[in-house]
């Protein structure tokens, strides 16, 4: 996320925005440090909106939320500029359902080429060497997935905690091909994968694995 928050910012876009993160943490982050005018957080979980929610109440931002499976968005009366997406379209278990969540969020956009896509998703590009490789529980992490990989394989993602719990859920393996195409059907003119080691504001460090677990995605209209 704070990849693509940093691009923005120093394009000096400040626009209104509309958000299907699934962490509401971000989208408050977004009003913060960015100024954006209308912010609205959309996550399926009842859990995560209230803990926004109480969030909003405790410090208000003037940020809404609903709760909402991102398949089931209609189109809204006023479209937005930007659509920021965290961790969501690695959920797509098929080529066509990956084709509807981004049709969704072409459809929450304005029609023209300030209309942004912004999001941060697994790492795709490089899931054959990520998986199963033991150099990333250094890191807190653990991907499991049978191999080799095939569209809609699950990967199985654990996150180590420091108190020793382990927060384990499954994503499925999509090829970028597959990515693409998907963007180009929603009318996307503009597609663009973001490595995270292209916009670090600090030399990696020199432990970093060799390819990073997740990667940026930049759309436009």
């Amino acid at each position: 996320m704070w990849v693509l928050m940093t691009w923005v910012k120093f394009r000096r876009y400040y626009f209104k925005i509309g958000t299907t993160l699934n962490l509401p943490y971000y989208i408050r982050k977004l009003k913060q440090e960015l100024g954006f005018v209308d912010v609205v957080g959309v996550d399926l979980s009842p859990a995560m909106i209230a803990i926004a929610r109480a969030s909003e109440e405790k410090h208000p931002l003037g940020v809404t939320y609903q709760i909402a499976d991102v398949l089931n968005l209609t189109a809204p009366e006023k479209k937005f500029d930007f659509v920021v997406a965290a961790y969501l379209l690695n959920y797509a278990k098929t080529a066509d359902e990956l084709d509807r969540m981004v049709q969704i969020i072409s459809e929450q956009l304005k029609d023209d080429d300030s209309a942004y896509f912004l999001g941060v998703n697994a790492n795709v590009r490089c899931t054959e060497y990520i998986v199963n490789n033991d150099v990333y529980r250094s890191f807190g992490y653990w991907f499991e997935a049978q191999v080799p990989l095939e569209n809609g394989a699950e990967i199985k993602n654990n996150v180590y905690s420091p108190d020793g719990s382990i927060l384990s859920f499954i994503t499925y393996y999509l090829s970028p091909s597959i990515y693409e195409q998907a963007f180009q059907k929603a009318g996307f003119k503009f597609f663009k994968w973001v490595p995270m080691d292209a916009v670090r504001n600090t030399e990696p460090r020199k432990e970093s694995p060799k390819y990073h677990p997740i990667i940026g995605i930049l759309a436009h209209k």
